[in-house]
């Protein structure tokens, strides 16, 4: 997972010859500086009403352009 330092391996962030696109990924890669981590829904049910509960959030700003530029690579 991009940020772990435990299981993060960066094998794929050689960017040399690859174009543009992944160089600006990898960079974006390189510099983030936590774990990529996001849950945009959560949802369970309420224990004691029983009420479904859903939530719902956008990324941070942050990993919303880690995500840009990883999806411009195409």
């Amino acid at each position: 997972m991009l940020g772990d330092q435990t299981y993060g391996k960066h094998r794929w962030l050689k960017a040399d010859g690859k174009g543009a696109a992944f160089e600006r990924a990898t960079a974006a890669a390189k510099a983030f500086s936590r774990q990529a981590l996001h849950a945009a829904i959560l949802g369970f049910e309420h224990p004691i009403t029983h009420k479904p509960l859903r939530f719902e959030r956008p990324p941070p700003a942050d990993m919303a352009a880690l995500i840009e530029a990883l999806r411009a690579m195409g």
